[in-house]
């Protein structure tokens, strides 16, 4: 393909319209012609900013001809319909992590672009941020020898109300496929290889997570080949202000040195307000990502999409990520450690 690539948005919430709505204007090979949501405020408000056509039925946008790809910025539960019917209809698909709620689904979506022959890649956007490209640059540099040893954590306090779709398992798949996709994929990145055994703790200690029965807050522990480990805290269950700059914490170990990052970085300013106290202001709108990370993931695609490059995330990739995320959360349930031989393809 050598003409730019016209994409529709589907879904125009929180990351449809802060993160990849706002993105396109810094692709020059891609145009955002059409954007959807059922909201029909979210949806007039993403198309006057960007200047593509309001839609509220996502069946609209992939009857047009003239759309090549779409991006799905829909809740989990949505994304392997949703995908798959695009798939069909000849666009490629873009969508957001984690790339469904079961494995069946993601088995689903897997094909349908296969017998499709169109690209699919899910939003992993830490693949794309700088902070983690130069961690994964400096292991496949060796500058700390033979990893050995991975702590994560990722913690917050869920701004949504009760009802919201993130709670519930089936819908959103509560923390461990929210966050906790986040960390498996980065594991299975910087690892580069399967895990052997996954075994997690989970907490329901707000009250919508105890009315959704879903997890907010877990630990887990991967252990990889050789005795390597992988562990991490994920949470929605910090106080309101705990702090934006706190959110997120990496160190790894290898044979030769040791490598850490804080978010803590990210806010390197101090502002004492005689009203509000203390405060660590950050440079960046999510606490997940940094803009330029989701330009350059949706660059990236359409370079794909354009015959320009090969995935640097494969949907089999994706598929890891959510395969080693539902273990965990089985593990909790079920308070037992899980083999990966379990949920592996």
């Amino acid at each position: 393909m050598t003409s730019i690539v016209r994409v529709g948005l589907i879904g125009c919430g929180n990351i449809g319209a802060r993160a990849h709505a706002p993105a396109y204007a810094h692709i020059p090979s891609a145009q955002l012609v059409a954007v959807c949501d059922v909201n029909t405020t979210r949806a007039h408000a993403v198309a006057r900013a960007t200047g593509a056509t309001p839609y509220f039925d996502y069946h609209e946008v992939l009857a047009r001809d003239d759309i090549d790809a779409v991006d799905i910025c829909l809740p989990t539960y949505l994304h392997a319909a949703v995908s798959v019917e695009a798939l069909r209809q000849g666009k490629h698909v873009l969508c957001e992590k984690p790339m469904a709620v079961t494995l069946e689904e993601a088995d689903a979506m897997i094909t349908a672009a296969r017998e499709a022959n169109r690209v699919l890649m899910i939003g992993h956007v830490r693949r794309f941020d700088p902070r983690y490209t130069t961690v994964k640059h400096a292991l496949v540099q060796g500058e700390i020898g033979h990893l050995v040893h991975v702590r994560r954590a990722e913690r917050q306090h869920l701004p949504f109300p009760g009802d919201a779709w993130y709670w519930h398992p089936h819908a959103g798949g509560g923390i461990f496929l929210d966050i906790g996709v986040h960390v498996t994929d980065l594991f299975h990145w910087y690892f580069a290889t399967e895990p052997e055994t996954i075994f997690a703790l989970g907490r329901q200690i707000r009250p919508e997570a105890q009315a959704a029965r879903s997890f907010d807050h877990a630990v887990l522990l991967i252990t990889f080949p050789d005795g390597r480990i992988a562990q991490a805290e994920i949470s929605w269950a910090y106080p309101p202000h705990f702090g934006r700059s706190q959110y997120a914490l990496l160190e790894l170990i290898g044979t030769q040195g040791r490598l850490v990052y804080s978010d803590r970085d990210a806010a390197p300013m101090l502002v004492y307000d005689s009203n509000d106290g203390l405060d660590l202001p950050t440079y960046f709108r999510f606490m997940s990502a940094l803009e330029e990370a989701f330009v350059a993931e949706i660059a990236h695609f359409i370079a794909v999409v354009r015959g320009e490059a090969e995935l640097l995330i494969t949907p089999e990739d994706a598929r890891t990520a959510l395969a080693l995320a539902i273990a965990a959360e089985t593990s909790a349930r079920e308070q037992r450690p899980v083999s990966w031989q379990e949920v592996a393809p």
